[in-house]
């Protein structure tokens, strides 16, 4: 069983953030894995089997809300990822995680950007959009935690990107990558010409 983690979903999904989770769950089953999602709320923990942990994006009030929460949560979050476990922050998730230390890059203000972007993450082109006023990187990895400026469900306009992160994860679990999926090819050859279309329109409004 994989478990991927959602911090506080109930105030960390300010542009639909947590669809990300249900886009990797489906993928994986996809692959034939057994995958359950866990929502962390407040006064609770992560749990001692977290394969995935994922921290969204809140607005202002949610983040204040949150506050002593984070504290308590952030020794523990930087232990698990200490010993390999995966993270993903995204958005104000991410800027928070930078905060905290778990990513390198400046928050100095900058003018804000909004657009959509193609950015590069280690050669691998990522589609999404920035709505941002930081100097923060848009995405960047550093061994199994993946941070981003790009808001929404990236994982849904990057499957390929979704794919490679988590025959990394599962790779590091000591799991066996399966090659290919054990049901659902169908699904995935729809998907995959519903990204393309996606690619091609928002790569010509990055261009803009």
């Amino acid at each position: 069983m994989i478990n991927l983690v959602a911090l506080f979903p109930k105030h960390l999904d300010l542009n639909g953030d947590q669809a990300n989770l249900k886009v990797a769950k489906k993928r994986l089953e996809w692959f034939g894995y057994e995958v359950k999602i866990t929502a962390i709320d407040k006064g609770q923990l992560i749990p001692s089997d977290a394969d995935f942990i994922f921290l969204g994006h809140g607005s202002m009030a949610a983040w204040a809300d949150l506050e002593n929460e984070i504290q308590i949560i952030a020794p523990q979050l930087e232990s698990f990822i200490a010993r390999g476990t995966a993270f993903m922050a995204v958005a104000s998730g991410y800027e928070r995680a930078i905060e905290l230390g778990l990513f390198g890059g400046s928050l100095e203000p900058t003018e804000r950007v909004s657009k959509f972007e193609v950015a590069d993450l280690q050669g691998r082109e990522v589609l999404g959009y920035v709505n941002a006023s930081s100097k923060a990187p848009v995405i960047q990895r550093q061994g199994l935690s993946l941070g981003t400026q790009l808001h929404g469900p990236v994982f849904s306009k990057n499957p390929a990107l979704v794919d490679e992160y988590f025959a990394e994860i599962l790779a590091a679990k000591g799991e066996q990558v399966p090659i290919a999926p054990s049901s659902g090819s169908k699904n995935i050859q729809v998907i995959s010409e519903i990204v393309g279309s996606v690619w091609k329109l928002e790569r010509e409004l990055a261009s803009e």
